[in-house]
């Protein structure tokens, strides 16, 4: 799994060495995956800004500098933090700061980092505590991402809906044009998409014809003999003949219960 890394410090020396650190943590934290990191510096905010604005990261980790800019007013380093959380809702930030408690100022700011690490100039003692907020960053990360798997979202007009996966029972086309329709366990919703970008975003729901995306979960049984999917509230979606492999690997891989068929029947529709 590849991390985008965001460094901004206005002292070099601090930048690689987290770098450096950032580095080793890479071998130290690959345990069930392999871990790489992309890293970007920055010692300037005004260059850090600009070079935001094209990374336009997800999911990064930005380690900040609190004083960027020493003859400013400017607490830069929270300036920059706004920023970041705008673009990234699932950024990791951590402050690297010469203050102890910083605490007030961040949450009266709602910027919300998950670490401040107090500079300092025994390296080992640096290290450690950069890769245990890394690993933090990590395991963050991994929960937003397995709570967007378990989400289904959908935008109509400026407001975007999320609905918990398993309330989905499918979605599919409509007669109108770019028009899809969500059915769920208590209600359903039409908005504007497609098919085959939703089935990118949401990998949890299994494609069962070229207009319908299915959850699995909600799939009461499979005909294979009249190549229908019947849904847990009573509604039935047919799929072609050319399907009837991946309906039997469905019914393989989910346990569904084969209405109609038996097992002579289930081997003379298999192809």
């Amino acid at each position: 799994m590849k991390y985008p890394v965001f460094i901004c410090d206005d002292d070099e020396k601090q930048i690689h060495e987290i770098m450096e650190i950032v580095g080793d943590s890479e071998e130290i934290l690959s345990n069930q995956e392999k871990i790489k990191f992309q890293v970007t510096t920055s010692s300037d905010y005004m260059d850090a800004v600009e070079k935001l604005n094209k990374l336009k990261s997800e999911g990064g980790i930005y380690f900040l500098d609190i004083e960027l800019e020493k003859n400013t007013e400017v607490d830069s380093g929270f300036d920059l933090a706004e920023i970041i959380k705008k673009q990234d809702q699932k950024a990791q930030i951590i402050f690297v700061t010469s203050y102890d408690d910083l605490s007030i100022i961040t949450y009266k700011r709602r910027l919300g980092p998950i670490d401040y690490i107090v500079k300092t100039s025994d390296f080992n003692k640096l290290k450690q505590r950069i890769i245990s907020t890394i690993e933090i960053a990590i395991d963050n990360l991994h929960k937003s991402n397995l709570k967007k798997k378990l989400t289904f979202s959908y935008k109509i007009g400026r407001r975007i809906f999320n609905v918990n996966m398993d309330e989905v029972i499918y979605v599919s086309t409509t007669a109108t044009p770019h028009k899809l329709l969500l059915v769920e366990t208590s209600e359903i919703a039409q908005f504007f998409g497609s098919i085959n970008q939703y089935s990118k975003e949401n990998p949890m729901l299994e494609k069962i014809n070229q207009s319908c995306l299915a959850n699995p979960k909600n799939i009461k049984s499979i005909d294979l003999h009249n190549h229908r999917v019947l849904f847990v509230n009573g509604d039935v979606e047919d799929f072609s003949r050319n399907n009837n492999k991946r309906m039997r690997e469905y019914l393989n891989r989910y346990n569904y219960q084969i209405e109609k068929l038996t097992k002579q029947e289930i081997e003379d529709n298999y192809i």
